[in-house]
């Protein structure tokens, strides 16, 4: 008989005393596994240089004063960092305006710019596109919520590429 009236293994020990020392020793298992005998360089993130412009449309010039190069970009949905602006580039705002006989013309918005803004980041690429730091997406024609210490803008992602890769 191998269990008796008090749920022991053949009088002896019980059942309870051998399920912990099972989980006992997958525990010390996984931990020789984990520190011993996994590579450590295979599941490290090696990140590559990651270059984004962004268009900033239709900002005032006081705006554009604040934008600097060497400024960190942080996202401002979740402070975390977005790289560093490496160039700006200002242009003027053009749009669709009417005449007073009526006509549509595309002129310049008096007093407004557009901005590209050259990013770099450390992160990595996957088949599904960029990410920052490995963590935040970076994908053409999305838009970004971004923050300096001196502004935030609602941008627009117009071009990514890996630099470590040559694109």
């Amino acid at each position: 008989m191998l269990l008796d009236e008090k749920g022991r293994l053949f009088g002896k020990i019980s059942i309870v005393d051998i399920g912990v020392l099972l989980l006992i020793a997958v525990l010390i298992g996984g931990v020789y596994y984990k520190f011993f005998m996994v590579d450590k360089d295979q599941n490290a993130a090696k990140f590559d240089t990651i270059e984004y412009k962004v268009l900033v449309e239709e900002v005032r010039q006081q705006s554009v004063d604040a934008m600097e190069i060497g400024a960190d970009i942080y996202d401002a949905k979740t402070d975390s960092p977005m790289g560093r602006i490496e160039d700006i580039e200002v242009l003027p705002a053009t749009g669709q305006l009417t005449k007073a006989d009526g006509t549509v013309v595309i002129a310049e918005k008096p007093e407004r710019f557009n901005v590209l803004i050259t990013i770099k980041v450390p992160g990595i690429e996957t088949k599904y596109g960029f990410r920052a730091n490995g963590r935040l997406d970076i994908n053409r024609e999305s838009q970004q919520v971004l923050d300096t210490r001196m502004i935030e803008v609602v941008a627009k992602i117009v071009d990514v590429k890996n630099l470590s890769k040559g694109q």
